[in-house]
């Protein structure tokens, strides 16, 4: 399955589980790339998400790192909206590569 078309599957996914608020794409795939072949994500949960709570099996499919690159081959953050992980992890994923100065923005999709 295509890289495109493997993104449009796994976040219909997402807006089903009904836990994520916000996903923000990284890798080969916003880039300029001819033949772009990796997607990393942040998936943003709600600020309320109890980590600790059981997950119905769709959810999991959803924010399992290791459950998501098996079916989709993405890289997977998880992390609540406005912690310290997700301000984290946006300063990573904004990084150029080669150029510490530089940063670069982030396509963030509303589910």
């Amino acid at each position: 399955m295509r890289l495109w078309a493997r993104l449009k599957e796994f976040l219909r996914e997402v807006k089903a589980c009904g836990l994520v608020e916000a996903v923000l794409l990284n890798g080969s795939f916003v880039t300029s790339k001819p033949a772009p072949n990796d997607i990393d994500l942040i998936l943003v949960v709600r600020e309320n998400h109890d980590f600790s709570a059981d997950l119905a099996a769709e959810e999991y499919n959803v924010l399992s790192k290791r459950r998501v690159f098996r079916r989709h081959q993405f890289d997977l953050l998880v992390a609540r909206a406005g912690s310290e992980e997700f301000h984290r992890y946006v300063a990573f994923f904004q990084q150029v590569r080669l150029e510490p100065d530089k940063r670069k923005g982030i396509p963030r999709i509303v589910v």
